[in-house]
């Protein structure tokens, strides 16, 4: 009989022993999931910086937030970057290649197409990602992290922690251990007889993920710039005229 107690115990031991390895790697693989969201929210941040260059240089060229809205007034938008004093990015920077034209004020216009084109993509990057070098396999493209994707992602993990939060209650978990033992043991399932299986659950339960509370900037969906090629250039054509000697100073500390 001893040696038949023996192996029951021994089997106990083993299936008691799984389920805390499920139990815990379950809420591991989610603690791990909620780490890499976190980063992802992180870098998502830091590459709103790129979309920020292109506002500055872009009202760089229109002399400021007050140029900039009536760019965007001409196409029928409201001001769409207004909170961009208080944003990252560099102001330093330029497209790789300044247009040429003979005349300066076409070349202007061409500069406020460009750095329009320049900024259409970087929002679209922003929001919906590109095609990017992937770092883990050389010669490989991967998919850029991108706004959407992130809140995919956080659709995705709530639906993994609302299985398991569904699926692996602690009350339940320890209720069953508790039930499998073949003797009662001195203090078994004092934590859910102290705290109730309710209160169990909810302390130990993975809060979901509110994607608006996080506040991640969204960029706004620009018209393409074959759509307001004709808008661009009468606003430049207008604002060269009001403002030339200005423009023509810009254009030549561009050159320098």
């Amino acid at each position: 009989m001893d040696r038949y107690e023996t192996l029951a115990d021994a089997l106990e031991g083993e299936v008691l022993t799984e389920m805390a390895g499920a139990f815990f790697g379950a809420r591991k693989a989610v603690e791990d999931l909620i780490e890499d969201f976190q980063l992802s929210v992180e870098e998502l941040r830091s590459r709103k910086a790129k979309v920020f260059a292109r506002v500055f240089f872009l009202r760089f060229l229109v002399l400021g937030a007050e140029g900039e809205a009536a760019l965007f007034a001409a196409l029928g938008l409201p001001p769409q970057f207004p909170d961009a004093s208080a944003q990252s990015g560099s102001r330093a920077w330029r497209p790789a290649g300044a247009p040429f034209a003979l005349f300066a004020s076409t070349r202007y216009a061409k500069l406020v197409h460009l750095a329009y084109s320049e900024l259409h993509h970087a929002c679209g990057a922003y929001m919906n990602g590109e095609l990017e070098d992937d770092p883990a396999r050389a010669g490989r493209k991967r998919m850029s992290l991108n706004y959407r994707l992130l809140e995919s992602q956080c659709a995705r993990l709530n639906e993994r922690i609302d299985k398991l939060n569904a699926d692996m209650q602690p009350s339940t978990v320890l209720q069953y251990a508790r039930g499998i033992t073949s003797a009662e043991q001195p203090g078994q399932g004092a934590i859910t007889n102290t705290l109730g299986a309710d209160s169990l659950d909810k302390g130990l339960m993975f809060p979901r993920m509110d994607f608006a509370a996080l506040k991640i900037w969204k960029a706004p969906d620009l018209p393409e710039p074959a759509r307001c090629e004709k808008a661009l250039h009468a606003f430049s054509a207008a604002f060269y005229r009001k403002n030339t000697a200005r423009l023509k100073r810009l254009m030549a500390e561009l050159d320098d």
